[in-house]
């Protein structure tokens, strides 16, 4: 299922400039979302006991959570997972049941879960939600990720309300936590029931609720994130430290604030420098690119030989997003991480590398490897196994 058979009838282009980040949405209407899964199937998959551990599994009745202990035992491995029949006695009680992660098991779901994943470069999963009529699971709340609800079985009424956290990247907690997002939650602006395969577009931020309508409902929740701009931070200070005023001790800002200030004049520019480079923007990019879920499906009867490749001792290096070598210096781009891995081994196959760095094609990794032949820097052989 690609997205534009996900997010029908509605296409593409209307949702992305319309309504993604923007506003909430409810798409009605056939589409092969609504065959993703099933009560039965989900009564199948709690049978996969390892995965049920009680970070996956989560019981809530009356808008609390089940403690673990109640449903929890030890399996003859060690493993402590959710015992079906203990389980079964607070779903006829009335709890919702909430599975988390069930890509893991579940090849269609995952196939949906990595489709998102690489259409808005982000991380993405997707919980199971269980509930019966009239019994609320969760309060009021919003989510710090894309929301991509799509309704199985039975019926549910969400609402939506007018006010929105401002990009969201934790989760208000402590005593008073609730209190204030009903405060903060604004009038109810949309009241949705979703009937099966139905799909329910929430932007992150949005408070939103929402209560089972019908003797049982099914629902998935994909959360869809994308990288935010804290990845940044994390990416200057890789490149930062390469430069010994970021790694030099800092002035005594008690005794010598001129320069303190002096020395943080100076860290700015070579900062603002770093940002506007393109090192740093194709290992942004490379980021985005490397966050998208990819499934490899292993082939036991694939054997065939590996392409292997030596280092031969020649002066090259990989400074700046430029390889330098002894007759000259080449861009890489995108492929500078990879390249400094690669003259980094003694030896490696072109499969290793590949496998090492997922997110480039085969194309690219072909033309790495040609390059760093080209240029001396490594050379085939064959190893003696």
């Amino acid at each position: 299922m690609n997205f534009a058979e996900f997010i029908a009838p509605k296409t593409v282009e209307s949702f992305l400039s319309e309504d993604y980040g923007r506003r909430p949405v409810h798409i009605r209407g056939e589409s092969p979302r609504a065959g993703l899964l099933s009560m039965a199937r989900l009564e199948q998959l709690l049978s996969v006991r390892p995965h049920w551990t009680e970070a996956n599994l989560k019981l809530i009745l009356n808008s609390r959570p089940v403690l673990g202990e109640h449903y929890m035992d030890r399996t003859a491995s060690g493993l402590t997972c959710a015992d079906p029949a203990k389980v079964q006695l607070f779903l006829r009680m009335g709890a919702s049941l909430v599975g988390d992660h069930i890509e893991d098991i579940d090849p269609a779901v995952r196939q949906a879960a990595n489709m998102l994943s690489d259409q808005f470069a982000g991380t993405a999963g997707a919980n199971v939600y269980c509930s019966f009529k009239n019994i609320r699971a969760f309060n009021s709340h919003c989510d710090l990720h894309e929301v991509f609800a799509v309704q199985l079985e039975g019926e549910k009424v969400w609402q939506i309300y007018e006010n929105r956290a401002d990009a969201p990247v934790e989760a208000l907690e402590g005593k008073d936590a609730q209190a204030i997002i009903d405060q903060a939650k604004g009038r109810v602006m949309m009241t949705v029931r979703m009937q099966p395969g139905d799909l329910l577009y929430i932007p992150r931020g949005y408070f939103h609720d929402a209560l089972a309508d019908s003797d049982a409902s099914l629902h998935l929740t994909f959360g869809v994130k994308p990288l935010d701009g804290r990845i940044v931070f994390r990416l200057l200070e890789d490149l930062a430290v390469q430069n010994s005023g970021f790694r030099a001790y800092l002035p005594d800002g008690r005794t010598d604030a001129a320069g303190l200030r002096e020395h943080l004049e100076h860290i700015s520019e070579k900062l603002t420098g770093i940002l506007r480079s393109p090192e740093f923007e194709d290992r942004l990019r490379n980021r985005q690119r490397a966050v998208v879920s990819r499934e490899h499906r292993v082939d036991m009867k694939d054997v065939r030989k590996l392409d292997y490749y030596a280092h031969i001792g020649m002066p090259v290096e990989v400074t700046a997003g430029m390889l330098r070598h002894g007759e000259g210096e080449e861009a890489l781009g995108q492929l500078a991480e990879a390249a400094e891995w690669a003259i980094g081994q003694a030896a490696f196959s072109q499969q290793q590398l590949q496998a090492q760095f997922p997110w480039l094609s085969e194309a690219e990794v072909r033309s790495l490897i040609q390059l760093l032949v080209r240029v001396g820097a490594i050379t085939p052989y064959e190893p003696r196994l």
